[in-house]
């Protein structure tokens, strides 16, 4: 405090009321504590004054034991339409507290009245008001305009370095403590009660009046044929919504019909409708966008909740759109069996390359049900996650022998709960390329899987993700054939992203390129490549193309 002017009295106010303090009765400081406050408010304006004077504010509040609370009766508000909101305010001291204001410029609310705070008595108040237009959809602020690759667009720079974006309504509620007006601020939240986790509770987002969303974040279309694209659209509103719902789509792209009616009556509602998109012959990356048009006004905005127990539940509303890749994909194969790990898209991105995926449990994993497989698909960290994955190796390991084609995806080289997991030496590393747009050399211009039935090109290689790829092999068999080679800056080549053997009449694949990660992305190159592995040893045209080695 000697470093502000006129502090002085203040620091001896602060010690004499650390000196009072009583842990057992912290209330009795409160007087102290206002003083303080009242020297505080006599300094000239600036950051100590008005930092200080929260920080104060905080401590009588908490030496009090007064508790305010502000509820809703849904997790989402929408603009111009009612909100319904419910206070409890307690003072759990005997010290003689006022209650006068209830204010919220969301809400376009300033309640004045005058309620005498009983020690421990509560107070319930409840309201319902018009949340106003003025307030913007909630969400990372960071993320409110397109951004590029870890550069964001944010319009008001006292947000920047903020780890959140404050919350969407926010109520004040203003007591007279010994002749000293106070304001506390109480964000309007949603409490549920879970029979296993308890009171839970989140902040009320402000939303648009539906949210609609595509069931898919990327639709491949192989060919100029017709393919189903379905919207699924929300209320958020107590009150009926009725409107149309459209697609947006690049020039030349068809659809039928141009809309679909909705009514939704009441908040929470759902309704899904499926349109019929027709792409161009032109090979291209595009997007579909889909939007509602309730009395003239267009809503594109989707939900996204990240849901996890060890952090507090992030809503994102991006926009409705979804990847469309338009390119000329060839398959070999109907039937995928897929075996899932810690977890993936990739059965999905299966599905969008027009295959039928058998999502194997691990007790269907015998000789005769793999017989009806065209190629078996090892989830990423399979070899980490399953118990039980000792035990039916041996059975994949035959069916590759046999004529099978086996693909391994990524796994860690520790906590491994098999040994032999390929029918040739290999040994799984720490090596990784994380650079996306890292270059990507070919050493096996000729190999098939680079050929057949897609023609790769080094286009193939670009529009990579987050990285190219993680765990590769450092040593393997000779059997093996490494088709790839890449490294990030200033690091030496690894060779082991791709690796192909043959075993018996079949084939063994090992890869830890990033497939996970890039085909729910819609990397188109990741789609033809990973095609290409799912039809190995199926080649029955003759091939005299080949990619160009860049080694």
């Amino acid at each position: 405090w000697s470093r502000v002017k006129s502090g002085d009295t203040i620091q001896a106010l602060v010690e004499a009321a650390i000196n009072n303090f009583n842990e057992e009765k912290p209330w009795e400081v409160v007087s102290q504590l206002v003083i303080v406050r009242k020297a505080i408010r006599s300094l000239e304006d600036g950051l100590w004054k008005s930092r200080k004077l929260n920080e104060v504010d905080v401590l009588i509040k908490d030496c009090l034991g007064l508790y305010v609370d502000s509820t809703s009766d849904a997790w989402y508000a929408s603009s111009s339409l009612p909100v319904n909101a419910a206070f409890e305010v307690i003072n759990r001291s005997p010290v003689a507290v006022s209650f006068t204001n209830i204010s919220s410029t969301q809400l376009n609310m300033d309640s004045s009245f005058t309620k005498e705070l009983g020690f421990n008595k509560s107070i319930t108040l409840k309201t319902k008001r018009i949340l106003s237009d003025k307030v913007n959809f909630s969400g990372p602020y960071w993320l409110k305009k397109d951004h590029s690759d870890g550069i964001f667009t944010v319009d008001d720079p006292n947000l920047i370095g903020k780890p959140e974006a404050a919350a969407a309504i926010i109520f004040n509620f203003t007591f007279n403590i010994n002749g000293e007006t106070i304001i506390i601020n109480d964000a309007l939240d949603f409490k549920t009660t879970d029979p296993i986790k308890g009171e839970i509770s989140r902040p009320v987002e402000v939303a648009p009046p539906v949210f609609i969303n595509l069931t898919k974040p990327v639709y491949v279309f192989a060919s100029t044929a017709t393919k189903d694209v379905m919207v699924k659209i929300k209320s958020t509103s107590a009150s009926t919504q009725q409107g149309n719902i459209k697609l947006k789509l690049p020039e030349g792209w068809k659809v039928e019909p141009i809309s679909i009616p909705f009514n939704l009556t009441k908040r929470g509602d759902e309704a899904s409708v499926t349109f019929k998109v027709t792409p161009t012959a032109l090979e291209q990356d595009a997007t579909i966008n889909a939007v509602a048009i309730i009395d003239e006004k267009e809503y594109d905005r989707s939900i996204l909740e990240i849901n996890y127990d060890h952090i507090p539940t992030q809503t994102l509303m991006p926009q409705a759109k979804a990847k469309a890749i338009r390119m000329n994909l060839q398959k070999e194969g109907a039937v995928v069996a897929y075996i899932k790990g810690a977890g993936d898209d990739v059965p999905d991105a299966l599905r969008n390359m027009g295959y039928e995926v058998w999502e194997m449990k691990e007790e269907e994993v015998t000789a005769e049900n793999l017989k009806k497989a065209d190629a078996v698909v090892l989830g990423v960290r399979l070899l980490n996650t399953s118990k039980r994955v000792k035990y039916y190796m041996p059975t994949l390991l035959d069916y590759v022998k046999e004529g099978g084609t086996l693909i391994t995806q990524y796994n860690t080289n520790f906590d491994l709960e098999v040994e032999q997991f390929s029918p040739y030496q290999l040994t799984i590393s720490r090596d990784r390329v994380t650079e996306e747009k890292s270059e990507v050399r070919v050493l096996k211009p000729e190999h098939p899987l680079l050929n057949y039935p897609n023609k790769l090109s080094e286009k193939d290689f670009q529009g990579w993700v987050q990285e190219r790829g993680l765990y590769f092999p450092n040593k393997w068999d000779t059997q093996f054939e490494a088709l790839l080679s890449m490294n990030d800056a200033n690091e030496k080549p690894k060779d082991g992203a791709l690796l192909v053997a043959k075993y018996g009449n079949g084939q063994y694949i090992y890869t830890g390129l990033s497939f996970f990660r890039e085909l729910p992305e819609g990397v188109s190159g990741s789609y033809k490549l990973f095609a290409n592995i799912v039809s190995a040893g199926k080649n029955k045209k003759p091939q005299n193309q080949k990619i160009k080695s860049t080694r």
